[in-house]
């Protein structure tokens, strides 16, 4: 894993990184200041993001890359969109990893320790906490979406499956 530095001169970084949806609300100013507590790593292929039992507290944002999630040594999801989150479980209940992410093509992600929390007092904490959570709900929100429709597929498949055993 390599750290890029940011730089609110670079242009292409700059869009890149408002063109994630969690970050368009910020705007040019308030993105140089998320991004004194925000680290870019770049990974290469076969390394590990997230270790599954660690525990840590960042969450990730995707900004390129193919990501597999793996629980058990097991793939349970792929992650290539850009803007897709990942860890967030781990800084909203401090337990320990459940899934590890490895890198299938290289990737660059942002990485955001939520420990800066702890030092923000009064008014800025809670702005930042209402942000925060609010990411969390909407992540939270598709995230059972998603699997509301995987839920309904395995039916869909089931039902197909008994009717062919009827036949």
């Amino acid at each position: 894993m390599q750290e890029i530095p940011f730089s609110p001169d670079d242009k292409a970084l700059v869009e890149s990184i408002m063109s994630i949806p969690a970050f368009r609300p910020l705007g040019p100013d308030r993105l140089a200041e998320v991004m004194k507590m925000v680290t870019i790593r770049d990974y290469d292929k076969r390394e590990k993001v997230i270790v599954q039992g660690e525990t840590d507290r960042c969450m990730f944002f995707l900004m390129h890359g193919k990501l597999s999630v793996q629980v058990d040594r097991v793939e349970v999801n792929v992650l290539e969109k850009k803007g897709s989150v990942f860890g967030e479980m781990g800084v909203i209940d401090a337990a320990p990893r459940s899934a590890s992410v490895v890198v299938r093509r290289p990737a660059r992600c942002l990485a955001l320790d939520i420990g800066f929390m702890d030092r923000l007092e009064g008014r800025a904490k809670l702005a930042v906490q209402a942000f925060f959570y609010k990411m969390f709900y909407e992540i939270l929100a598709q995230r059972l979406r998603e699997t509301n429709e995987h839920i309904a597929d395995l039916d869909m498949q089931k039902v197909v499956m008994e009717n062919m055993d009827i036949d």
